[in-house]
């Protein structure tokens, strides 16, 4: 078998394992990565480490985090997510370069992202005590008993990774009768998504598809926030008016615990300035800066107050240059002339604003369950813009053989033929 096919199944494997049991996709990619090891074929991985000269910065900032924290067990810990996430992109960079290995990918993501819904549905209905923390719940305020937070074992983790897995799926909207399972994917993940309880998800969700149709100036994106807007209120009936009734809001006690984490979070910061406390390690400093917080706060509730937090103004710096540099490739793939690609661009750059956006109130993406599906995502869309299937487009109508084409990765044009589901 080629090694191409390897990784595929690799990755494949790791998506649908994930999407069922936490964690496993860092198992599957571990295990290869020691098969690599015990093989001697990671000199390949190591040449394109170097080539890649943000993500060898981010290596080398992983490794002087774990030696400017005082928390070393807890560093090493972060630090070897981080080194997984590299090998992982490495990986996909290197031997899933193919459109048709991209639209695989895809069509398992979609699948995993089904699964993922699915099991917080029947979490929600039939399974409310197990393992359920009554910390997501503000009892005194709300009559909830129950948020979904399916095998990411988070409600507000959960709803972040529903709205990305939303965003990339919103085009389909536009062509239903070739997408059906990303319609129905779309379909689960808005009904999962309004179990999580989570407001700024909400939010994010609504505001996306305006954006989305202030460009494409489709009446379905109007829809179906209308829609997702009602089924809000039906489906969780008062407890649904609950969450987004300004005046309980005002006496959330989430909201005043997140104010308090973001003024901890800023003391540390505060002393911590040019390298930060060290990956991992918020849950000792918001607790220690704290007055009102007793209980250890896992991360800053907010993307940039969590990345200075932890790596200090340098690795804000190089986060920001990894950020342009996502930024940039989608772009590129954005001034194709080819429909197929502008529409991977938009949705990607879609699922990029949902993160940023419900990254004001709550850093999901730095949940090693949610940062695992972006990164695989991400990598196959850096690959697009760096191999030369895409240069072969730019200009070119788009061709009406599958095989050539690409498929409809993301589904938004009729190119004339019957399609698959994906």
């Amino acid at each position: 078998m080629k090694k191409e096919q390897v990784v595929k199944l690799v990755v494949i494997g790791s998506l649908i394992c994930s999407s069922v049991i936490p964690f496993s996709g860092y198992a599957i990619f571990l295990s290869f990565l020691f098969y690599e090891l015990v093989k001697g074929e990671l000199k390949d991985l190591i040449c394109l480490l170097v080539k890649e000269k943000l993500v060898l910065s981010l290596f080398f900032m992983g490794v002087f985090s774990l030696i400017v924290s005082d928390y070393k067990m807890d560093s090493l810990l972060g630090v070897g997510v981080i080194f997984v996430l590299i090998f992982m992109y490495l990986v996909i960079r290197k031997y899933l370069y193919s459109i048709n290995d991209t639209m695989d990918i895809y069509k398992y993501f979609v699948i995993s992202n089904i699964i993922i819904s699915i099991y917080g549905i029947i979490q929600f209905y039939f399974g409310k005590d197990v393992f359920f923390a009554s910390g997501w719940i503000d009892s005194e305020v709300y009559s909830i008993t129950m948020r979904a937070y399916s095998s990411l074992l988070n409600p507000n983790v959960l709803a972040g990774y529903l709205v990305f897995c939303s965003c990339l799926q919103l085009t389909s909207l536009e062509n239903i009768t070739y997408r059906r399972i990303n319609i129905i994917s779309l379909v689960l993940s808005s009904f999962c998504l309004i179990l999580t309880y989570s407001r700024g998800a909400w939010l994010t969700l609504l505001i996306i598809a305006f954006l989305v149709f202030l460009y494409r100036k489709k009446v379905i994106y109007i829809i179906y926030s209308f829609i997702f807007f009602i089924s809000l209120l039906l489906i969780n009936g008062s407890t649904g008016i609950e969450r987004i009734n300004l005046g309980k809001s005002l006496h959330d006690h989430s909201i005043q615990y997140r104010l308090e984490i973001y003024k901890a979070t800023l003391k540390s910061i505060k002393d911590h300035f040019f390298f930060g406390s060290g990956l991992n390690t918020m849950k000792y400093y918001i607790n220690y800066y704290s007055n009102e917080i007793d209980s250890p706060v896992y991360h800053a509730h907010n993307i940039i107050l969590n990345i200075l937090g932890e790596t200090g103004f340098i690795g804000l710096i190089f986060f920001g240059i990894i950020l342009l540099g996502i930024i940039k490739s989608i772009y590129y793939i954005y001034k194709s002339q080819n429909n197929m690609y502008k529409d991977i661009a938009i949705s990607s750059i879609l699922s990029l604003i949902s993160i940023f956006i419900h990254g004001f109130i709550d850093a999901a993406i730095i949940a090693p369950q949610f940062s695992f599906f972006v990164v695989i995502i991400y990598s196959l869309i850096i690959n697009i813009r760096h191999n030369s299937f895409l240069e072969e487009k730019i200009g070119k109508p788009c061709s009406t053989n599958i095989n050539n084409s690409g498929g409809e990765l993301y589904g938004t044009r009729d190119t004339g033929i019957k399609k698959s589901n994906f």
